[in-house]
């Protein structure tokens, strides 16, 4: 494996990430992150799928020996309120309200069926 150093003239930044969301019931998320949370669905088959809303992307993947805990991940939205809003609308088990925090973020938590985190957040000041 090379890594190149840092006088090289190629520039290696991160693009884009996706977290992986273990599930035991990979298809019943898909349907909650689908109907519920407003994902649409990029790929699916058994045991694995990739969603996505605007320009996020979540892995959906089954509980293994490798992956078997919770995952979460903190998302930049536009507006907090109207998406906490729409997600309530649905059925979405948020945690509360929006917070204005003291960092300069109004954010507020959701959970899928299985605990995973999606704590959504939109900068102010």
């Amino acid at each position: 494996m090379s890594v190149s150093s840092p006088t090289s003239d190629v520039r290696q930044e991160f693009e884009k990430i996706m977290p992986e969301f273990p599930l035991a019931d990979v298809a019943a998320g898909v349907e909650y992150y689908r109907d519920v949370l407003g994902f649409s669905v990029n790929y699916q088959m058994e045991g694995f799928a990739v969603i996505d809303r605007d320009r996020a992307r979540i892995l959906l993947i089954a509980k293994t020996a490798q992956h078997k805990g919770i995952a979460s991940c903190y998302v930049y939205v536009a507006d907090a309120d109207a998406l906490h809003a729409e997600m309530t609308a649905r059925g979405a088990n948020v945690e509360g309200d929006p917070v204005s925090r003291p960092w300069g973020l109004r954010e507020f938590r959701v959970f899928d069926p299985e605990g995973n985190i999606l704590t959504l957040g939109q900068p102010f000041e």
